[in-house]
């Protein structure tokens, strides 16, 4: 991998990091303020929640909504790309429990885990019904799991589970496999791969076939959110961004 830097930033405080597809970082801080920037490091657009609280999922990459959700709250939003509010709302249905980790679908359904039953549920925020719902403990052989995170990419469901990898399931939310994938970094995508920072290296997985290839990472220790052929590494208080290309020697 060859690496050109483009910028760095060193931010007071950032907990999630994502990448729209028109190449804008977004920023989020642990009381769920978004921060956007441009590939010249330039802040371009601030978003505050009227109420605040740690996010556990910011997703900006797979469509032209932001979806954010907390799980101190209980609560997730939809912004438009500049970072309007079109949706903020409470998982409040009563057949819902406690919901670990959200990510929002296509047409515009969200999917949910609730940690009270174990189950993974579609749910239609819009007409607040349950659409179906996947008992978890049939797929796994024991009780004891911990879902770090639920997210949907090319119109599979991606579920990364603590310890155990991430298991695989389709848009009917039926389970299709599973990677020996160990991280509990947010996921993040481009094509067919999954792409970790483990330790100095940059591990790309190919969710397909599973085999997996590994780079010196040009900064090690950190994690990555990717878009394209742009790697933006961080931690809580910097972020160092890339254009990473393959090629042959």
């Amino acid at each position: 991998m060859k690496w050109k830097p483009i910028f760095n930033l060193k931010e007071k405080e950032i907990s999630l990091v994502d990448c729209d597809n028109n190449g804008k970082i977004l920023i989020a801080d642990s009381r769920g303020n978004l921060d956007q920037y441009n590939l010249l490091g330039d802040s371009v657009n601030h978003y505050s929640p009227a109420l605040q609280g740690t996010l556990v999922q910011l997703e900006s990459e797979r469509t032209l909504n932001i979806f954010t959700f907390s799980y101190d709250l209980q609560r997730f939003e939809i912004l438009d790309r500049f970072m309007s509010p079109l949706f903020s709302g409470r998982v409040n249905n009563l057949e819902l429990g406690n919901i670990r980790a959200a990510s929002l679908g296509n047409n515009q359904k969200i999917w949910l885990y609730d940690e009270t039953n174990f189950s993974l549920i579609q749910y239609d925020y819009r007409r607040n019904i349950i659409l179906q719902e996947q008992s978890l403990n049939l797929i796994f052989e024991d009780a004891f799991f911990t879902i770090l995170e639920i997210t949907e990419y090319q119109n599979t469901l991606f579920m990364n589970v603590k310890d155990k990898g991430i298991y695989l399931f389709d848009n009917q939310a039926n389970y299709i496999g599973k990677l020996d994938l160990i991280t509990e970094q947010k996921l993040s995508f481009s094509g067919n791969n999954i792409f970790t920072n483990l330790g100095a290296h940059l591990i790309k997985t190919d969710y397909l076939s599973g085999k997996t290839t590994s780079f010196t990472s040009p900064a090690p220790h950190m994690k990555v959110a990717t878009h394209h052929d742009l790697f933006i590494f961080y931690n809580s208080r910097s972020l160092q961004v890339f254009e990473g290309k393959l090629f042959q020697k």
